[in-house]
């Protein structure tokens, strides 16, 4: 289990915090394992290493931390959104 979960707005071009592009999450385990992941259109989280580039200065997308309430919001809306797409 994860001894702590930190989740991130992801903003590419002009999306805001209340827009966002897309969900990413940063999971760190016991003993100092982590595993970055970003939300699928599934509503499955894979293994994504965009945040770990963000921090290395690739700013091509950025990330801006959420709390755990505002993430599960920003699901909502994508839910909402993306089942109207298809």
């Amino acid at each position: 289990m994860p001894e702590k979960i930190s989740y991130y707005a992801m903003l590419l071009g002009d999306r805001t915090r209340e827009n966002p592009s897309g969900l990413a999450r940063r999971r760190l385990f016991d003993g100092g394992g982590v595993r970055d992941e970003a939300l699928g259109r599934d509503f499955t989280w894979v293994h994504n290493p965009g945040l770990a580039g963000w921090e290395r200065g690739d700013l091509t997308t950025i990330y801006v931390e959420v709390s755990a309430d505002e993430a599960e919001r920003i699901i909502e809306r994508f839910r909402a959104k993306w089942g109207a797409e298809g």
